[in-house]
């Protein structure tokens, strides 16, 4: 079952969430198959921006839930078939040498509200909410917080966090999740036009930026990353059937 669709168009490519009746969840599968999307798009040398959209009411509902296993994961084993591939999203979007940029038209919950902030960019429509309910289940949101600590207002981070409630999008810009607000028949083309710009320049340009975001402004990015996975491996593993 496609879980998102894949298009380039000149220096543009567009990665589309198509699966609005289960919320535009993805299976750990998805989660593969988008970090390779990301990182084909990101160093192809045609493109200069990826833009990630979907379709329906919402824009990621996070990770779908896998069954449980027959027997308890190890550390080792849970680190490997859950926790990296959402990390390797994360690493995908760290390393594509091009800007990419979210457009939020609905609700981004969990592993897409952090999608979001892991972009480059980001727009939403006035409609988009964004949550972190892992806590709810009692899942310390490592990977999430992983990617968060550059991004966004660190006491807003840790509200998100602990708290789980879901915010409204100009809470989000206020706290820095994304930088433009639209009313929602107005994002598609506010994106056209953010894609127009970033296209117009030279793709070694981009590149550049991309370069000095990564080693100046995010030079951790490897340690947290790494930190994270293996704290939310340890945690979920020991706490058994609580």
């Amino acid at each position: 079952m496609t879980e998102f669709t894949v298009s380039k168009n000149g220096s543009e490519c567009q990665i589309t969430f198509v699966q609005p009746e289960v919320g535009n969840t993805l299976s750990l599968s998805g989660l593969h198959a988008l970090s390779d999307s990301i990182r084909d798009a990101g160093h192809d040398p045609a493109i200069k921006i990826i833009r990630v959209r979907a379709t329906g009411a919402n824009f990621c509902g996070g990770r779908a839930a896998s069954p449980a296993p027959q027997t308890p994961l190890t550390s080792e084993q849970f680190r490997r078939t859950v926790a990296d591939p959402i990390l390797g999203v994360y690493r995908a979007l760290h390393e594509s040498e091009v800007p990419v940029i979210a457009e939020v038209q609905g609700d981004a919950r969990g592993f897409g509200c952090a999608l979001v902030a892991a972009c480059d960019l980001a727009i939403a429509s006035d409609e988009a909410r964004f949550s972190l309910p892992e806590m709810q289940k009692n899942l310390p949101p490592t990977l999430v917080w992983s990617v968060l600590r550059y991004r966004v207002l660190p006491k807003a981070a840790a509200h998100m966090i602990y708290l789980a409630d879901a915010v409204d999008a100009r809470t989000a810009r206020e706290w820095g999740f994304v930088a433009e607000v639209l009313p929602a028949g107005r994002l598609a083309a506010r994106g056209d036009a953010i894609s127009a710009s970033i296209c117009s320049r030279e793709r070694i340009v981009l590149s550049a930026l991309k370069a000095y975001f990564r080693e100046i402004v995010m030079p951790q990015f490897s340690l947290a990353s790494e930190t994270a996975g293996l704290m939310l491996s340890s945690v979920m593993t020991s706490m058994g059937d609580k």
